[in-house]
């Protein structure tokens, strides 16, 4: 994975009770969006439906159709939201190196939100953006400030299956301390978060390309050091096993909310 990948809501494929889609924002391409996107829940299914969220390294401005619009900051871990029935929400994805750039803000302050636009744009702004995102337009997004070309360079060696922060650093042509602060500051994440990430992220893709490989191969494919590595990252990250997340993604139910298994 590199941040010019799109990913869905939860980064999941989903069927059934959901249906999702990535699409293009209208207009010419906007520096920093890597996609828009929009996630409708059929009527049908009683408590709506439970999307577990995986970390994905971006963040994005998810608008719903009463005109709520709210920013979900960059995670290393998974979160669970309940959609209702019915319900439908549209969204604009921001690549990790643009969140600092883009929202104006040191991007680990953001890390975990999920708060009105209006408490990170101004108010003015915040609401044309979520009538663009709602109604498909071309986003009015300027950076406030230039994004770092060593933060670029480290993200992209970061994406590759056997990246390390150190050879990031190198590749970026600072010190491991100096890329922690930059990386931190422009997405989010430290870079060793972002490789885990990353790797979550690859290991899904070739899943979902290949139904039915084995896991000890789609573990050393991605990048782990084993299955029990493997095995122990997505746990961490999903809050399920490998086996359980795969058959999550393809089951078209949604996620199961802790209370509800109590």
């Amino acid at each position: 994975m590199n941040e010019t990948d799109k990913r869905g809501c939860g980064s999941a494929p989903v069927g059934g009770r959901s249906s999702y889609r990535e699409f293009r924002p209208a207009g010419p391409p906007v520096p920093g969006v890597s996609c828009a996107w929009e996630q409708r829940i059929a009527h049908e299914g009683g408590g709506g439906y439970v999307q577990r969220v995986l970390p994905d390294a971006c963040a994005d401005v998810v608008v719903t159709s009463g005109g709520e619009a709210r920013l979900v900051g960059p995670a290393a871990q998974a979160a669970l939201a309940r959609l209702s029935p019915g319900s439908a929400v549209r969204g604009l994805r921001l690549r990790p190196s643009a969140i600092g750039p883009v929202l104006g803000w040191p991007a680990d302050a953001l890390r975990d939100a999920d708060a009105p636009s209006e408490n990170v744009l101004p108010a003015g702004e915040a609401r044309l953006l979520a009538e663009q995102v709602w109604n498909g337009d071309p986003p009015e997004l300027r950076p406030r400030r230039h994004s770092d070309a060593r933060v670029r360079a480290a993200l992209r060696a970061l994406g590759t299956p056997a990246a390390s922060v150190g050879g990031c650093a190198e590749a970026a042509g600072v010190s491991e301390r100096h890329l922690r602060r930059l990386v931190l500051e422009a997405t989010g994440l430290d870079p060793r978060e972002l490789q885990r990430v990353m790797r979550l992220q690859r290991f899904l893709t070739l899943a979902d390309g290949g139904p039915g490989r084995r896991l000890a191969e789609l573990a050393v494919e991605a990048g782990y050091a084993d299955q029990a590595h493997l095995s122990r990252e997505v746990r961490r990250m999903s809050g399920l096993p490998p086996r359980a997340l795969l058959k999550e993604r393809t089951s078209g139910v949604g996620a199961v909310l802790p209370e509800e298994t109590a």
